[in-house]
């Protein structure tokens, strides 16, 4: 005779008040759960409440995967879940001063570095601290002039549509007088018209602009004189230091030295910091399952799944 495999009836009642408890205790909104579990908001308030009239089981199983995963959430790191922060590395400071620069200067600014070595975190971290600093950030489907202008709308806050110069214009004058400074991200994505209808938007609103991306940028930009002529200030990012890698190591109370020599290491392969944040990361799972402090054993296993080119 198969034996046919029965999986265990699900308890309701047990899971209704569960889910009641978890959301009082935590303080969590009924909306929250309903996106993280999948049940809909209208199914999630009628269950809780017993009043249900559809299929009770099925709900309480999409319930009980989301509890599960609540608690196996819970056993993760809260480093790991609330992040490393910003750091003030080497790269960071150079970027920022190039970033005030551009604008207290209303000049042009290009930021020029290889993947991982900070820009992005460091160009967010100026925009939650500054004042009129927008960022808006680039990819290989906003190449061109029109979706390049859409996305710097977006990150202006305008809904931009129509022809490119009816929505440069708009964007001159959201910007115009405010002493502002608009940071593009990825620029190396960016053809030649669309760096061009920048260094318009530049000439015209005369605030700070910061070109930011990898060298690819600088070739791009050296083929247009009238937009390469304008740049005030050229910040060029070398790989991270012992000293970025130790400032980044702490915040994830790894200190040792055999540990740090290891991610220093890690942190001259293309990827930089973000080869140092991943391996902690991955390394710190490996440790807390063990329920030890990170070593180096487990920052080499971590590495071992994460690099496509063999350990460091």
């Amino acid at each position: 005779m198969t034996e046919v495999d029965v999986k265990p009836k699900i308890n309701v009642e047990a899971i209704r008040d569960e889910v009641n408890r978890i959301i009082h205790l935590r303080g969590l909104t009924q909306a929250g759960v309903s996106r993280e579990s999948g049940v809909s908001s209208s199914a999630l308030s009628r269950f809780l409440a017993r009043r249900y009239g559809g299929d009770n089981e099925a709900v309480a199983a999409k319930l009980l995967a989301w509890k599960e995963g609540v608690s196996k959430k819970d056993s993760i790191p809260a480093r790991l879940i609330q992040g490393h922060g910003f750091v003030h590395t080497a790269a960071a400071a150079k970027i920022i001063n190039g970033l005030e620069y551009a604008q207290l200067a209303a000049d042009l600014v290009v930021v020029i570095g290889a993947p991982g070595v900070g820009k992005t975190e460091t160009l967010e971290h100026f925009r939650r601290e500054g004042a009129n600093v927008w960022v808006a950030t680039m990819s290989p489907d906003t190449s061109g002039k029109v979706p390049m202008l859409q996305e710097l709308g977006f990150a202006f806050g305008l809904d931009l549509a129509g022809g490119a110069a009816g929505m440069r214009r708009q964007i001159v004058s959201r910007v115009r007088n405010t002493g502002g400074l608009i940071v593009i991200d990825e620029a190396q994505h960016l053809d030649g018209k669309a760096l061009e209808t920048l260094r318009t938007i530049h000439d015209t609103t005369k605030v700070g602009m910061v070109l930011c991306g990898n060298p690819k940028l600088l070739t791009n930009m050296a083929a247009l004189s009238q937009a390469y002529s304008r740049v005030g200030c050229r910040v060029t990012l070398g790989k991270p230091t012992n000293s970025d890698v130790k400032a980044l190591a702490e915040r994830f109370d790894v200190t040792g030295g055999d540990e740090l020599d290891f991610l220093s290491g890690l942190a001259q392969h293309p990827g930089g910091l973000r080869c140092v944040v991943k391996t902690l990361r991955l390394g710190m799972m490996h440790a807390s399952g063990e329920g030890v402090a990170v070593a180096v054993e487990h920052l080499a296993a971590a590495w071992s799944e994460l690099a496509l080119e063999g350990p460091a």
